[in-house]
């Protein structure tokens, strides 16, 4: 199927499922260093949290929160997202076993923060659920951001969750895309640097539904790297860190010993990038960017939402999604989505 063909639906649920395929692939060789393992090829056990093979980890859960606070509220609502972010935490509401087994320390501090201020998710639709107002939550995010929002704490907590607001606001003016982008971020982290990560993904993830919707036909990588290269960044380090790539061969001519796959969100949102401008299949680029090792899991994820928003949901191989731990969650969430996505847009 060319990708041109697919559609608006498929590109969707392809995001969705992507982070989770990837992030799956991905987590089993969380922290170790690349070469130092045998290459990724498909699902394997994960070893450092006793896993089965498929399971995703603490990116996909995020994703899943975000997306559900979107199809509960058809609108953003920073409580709602708080609300599932924090009963994921504590209760394991969205994990792919039951219970929260990996969290970043920068979101372990921030949710903490956070649930002094969110009132507990209801366990039944018929329980009221009195989120605090617009007012309250910028207050308390003042007091939050006087700890954390700061260059030290920019890690790819957020970046790693954010393709939802890409997805849910494709139609909407890119000033909308910014801003949403920002805010949702900044809910666990406040560093600037990491608002704009999200909102450059965020741009280009609406960029390809739009252009598709519009157009009758994807963007070709070539018209993505366009739009990648009109985004003006205010961050000096993303600014710096992007210099180099001033066309699309630059990144097919990046030598990977310059690609890291730290959690310094930079170089995440850098990886996944150049593993989606670099190969031609969802799979081709997921199994490289996991194979650079470190955090896997992450840059997987973040490729996976970017690159199966461009070649849908198909372009997955099946094998990996039939086998994906918890399936029948990604694929409701992701379908629910798709349902909220299309009547706010008419489709």
């Amino acid at each position: 199927m060319s990708t041109s063909s697919v559609s608006l639906e498929s590109r969707i649920k392809g995001a969705i499922v992507g982070v989770a395929v990837a992030d799956a692939l991905g987590g089993p060789v969380e922290f170790q260093r690349r070469g130092s393992f045998l290459k990724v090829t498909g699902f394997q056990a994960n070893l450092n949290f006793n896993l089965p093979p498929g399971a995703w980890t603490d990116d996909t859960s995020m994703t899943l929160c975000l997306a559900q606070s979107l199809i509960d509220k058809k609108t953003f609502s920073a409580a709602s997202q708080l609300q599932n972010y924090i009963a994921w935490f504590h209760t394991g509401y969205l994990s792919s076993t039951g219970h929260c087994f990996d969290i970043g320390n920068l979101t372990r501090q921030t949710l903490s923060f956070w649930n002094s201020h969110i009132p507990r998710k209801p366990v039944s639709s018929n329980q009221p659920n009195d989120l605090p107002s617009d007012e309250a939550l910028e207050k308390a995010q003042k007091d939050l951001n006087k700890s954390y929002a700061r260059d030290v704490y920019c890690g790819n907590g957020s970046l790693m969750r954010t393709v939802p607001i890409g997805l849910f606001y494709y139609s909407s003016p890119q000033e909308d895309i910014v801003k949403f982008s920002h805010r949702a971020s900044e809910l666990t982290h406040p560093c600037s640097t990491n608002g704009e990560a999200c909102a450059v993904y965020d741009v280009l993830v609406a960029f390809i539904l739009s252009t598709a919707e519009s157009t009758g036909s994807i963007p070709s990588k070539q018209a993505v790297f366009e739009k990648f290269a009109t985004l003006e960044f205010e961050s000096k380090v993303l600014r710096d860190r992007f210099a180099v790539y001033t066309s699309l061969e630059d990144f097919a001519e990046r030598d990977e010993e310059l690609i890291s796959s730290s959690g310094f969100v930079v170089h995440s949102l850098e990886a996944a990038l150049w593993a989606f401008f670099t190969t031609e299949k969802w799979e081709d680029g997921a199994l490289k960017v996991v194979n650079l090792g470190d955090d896997a899991d992450t840059v997987g994820a973040i490729y996976g939402g970017l690159a199966g928003a461009y070649y849908g949901l198909e372009a997955i191989p099946e094998k990996w999604r039939e086998e994906l731990l918890q399936k029948d969650v990604v694929d409701g969430i992701a379908e629910n989505l798709w349902k909220v996505i299309a009547e706010k847009s008419g489709n």
